[in-house]
């Protein structure tokens, strides 16, 4: 199979774009702070493949939080919690095509120098970068992010050195002071380009994605995007099924019945930007509501647009799965003419797979039933026969 160069600037974007949704401040900051205290401490570690892991580990340590109904700030200060989205971190990572210590990393990085943290263990088994993203993490949420650091600069020093063998490695502690002594260290953290300067340290890698790297990598952010409500868990999994099935039957090629399966997985990724109570809602959603849900496949080819290896179908077929034959779907009221059948496909999958499933309104209907309600919307010209024709073969 024929290898997908993944550029440096594509790669970063669908993370970049993720972590945004889970930061209680300006967005991406949180992240954003941890990587700059990351990149100033490279005195505690010279390693370059160390430091790309940590860089990756930063980037991702609070992924958990994103698929979670908590609260930002409870997710640091409960243990219980901080240690959920810990092991929802490390699940999600390890199915990405990172280095295995990469989630490793992240799942104990809510575990202390003295053994008081989310799972227990100290210093003699902690791997050393997940006690960087401790004290960063650490130093995150104790910063009042409104005031001026000169403020408070002096008290967070005293509390991070009395912590020294305690909470904090002593060694990571002697870096820290180190580097924060120097005033272009937070002026660089509060400045508003701050996006850029992290950016500017990303690891010089070039990253390969053969198609079956692709799908582990759109498996991951599935398990994400499903994960932000227990009634869509299995959502975009299911979906994916489906498609791919479909995609046999039609005799498709492998390469192109795997990019099928791929939108199937991140048909739904523009919901990382709507809100949970907005998901999870049980009543009926206000006008605004409906708008603000409305605009996730928007997102989704947004998203997809800005990484090469997705633009194109990939991003056309998850992005149009609101679109109808009719012109009545969003966001773009796409008529027949300018849909492809896969982005059909795609779409009647969609409705089918929701209906099968619970959501917070309804129970899940029986396979009789919505192939009943989606041959209603073959009637009323929302799609065509020859799609529905391929989904009861696919699912019957």
């Amino acid at each position: 199979m024929e290898k997908i160069y993944e550029n440096r600037c594509g790669k970063s974007s669908l993370i970049n774009l993720i972590l945004n949704r889970h930061c209680p401040r300006q967005k991406g900051t949180c992240t954003k702070g941890h990587l700059h205290i990351f990149a100033n401490c490279k005195t505690v570690t010279n390693r370059k493949n160390e430091i790309k892991k940590i860089y990756y580990a930063s980037f991702l340590h609070d992924i958990g939080i994103t698929v979670s109904d908590n609260n930002f700030y409870a997710s640091h200060v409960d243990i219980q919690l901080a240690k959920n989205h810990c092991l929802l971190g490390y699940e999600f990572v390890r199915k990405l095509p990172l280095d295995e210590e990469i989630s490793e990393i992240i799942k104990y990085h809510h575990d202390f120098y003295n053994g008081s943290g989310a799972f227990g263990y100290d210093y003699r088994v902690l791997p050393l970068a997940s006690q960087i993203i401790n004290l960063a993490d650490q130093i995150d949420i104790s910063m009042n992010w409104s005031k001026p650091y000169y403020l408070q600069v002096d008290d967070l020093k005293e509390w991070v050195g009395k912590n020294k063998g305690i909470l904090f490695n002593p060694f990571i502690v002697d870096a820290f002071l180190d580097i924060t002594d120097k005033d272009k260290f937070w002026l660089d953290l509060y400045n508003p380009q701050l996006r850029q300067i992290i950016l500017g340290l990303l690891p010089d890698d070039e990253v390969y994605f053969d198609i079956q790297t692709m799908l582990k990598f759109s498996e991951a952010i599935a398990l994400l995007i499903d994960n932000k409500s227990k009634f869509t868990h299995l959502h975009s999994q299911g979906l994916s099924e489906v498609v791919f099935e479909i995609a046999k039957i039609m005799g498709l090629d492998d390469e192109t019945s795997y990019k099928l399966k791929i939108a199937g997985y991140l048909h739904d990724l523009g919901k990382m930007v709507v809100p949970n109570e907005i998901l999870n809602k049980e009543g009926k959603l206000t006008k605004e509501e409906f708008y603000i849900i409305k605009s996730h496949p928007y997102y989704t080819k947004l998203i997809l647009d800005q990484i090469p290896v997705f633009k194109g179908e990939i991003s056309n077929w998850a992005g149009n799965h609101h679109e109808r034959v009719n012109r009545s779907g969003y966001p773009e009221k796409l008529g027949k003419d300018e849909l492809s059948l896969l982005d059909r496909v795609v779409g009647i999958c969609d409705v089918y797979q929701a209906l099968i499933e619970d959501r917070p309104y309804r129970k899940g209907l029986g396979q009789k039933e919505a192939l009943s309600i989606i041959y209603d919307m073959v009637k009323n010209e929302l799609f065509l026969e020859e799609e529905f024709e391929l989904l009861k073969r696919a699912v019957v």
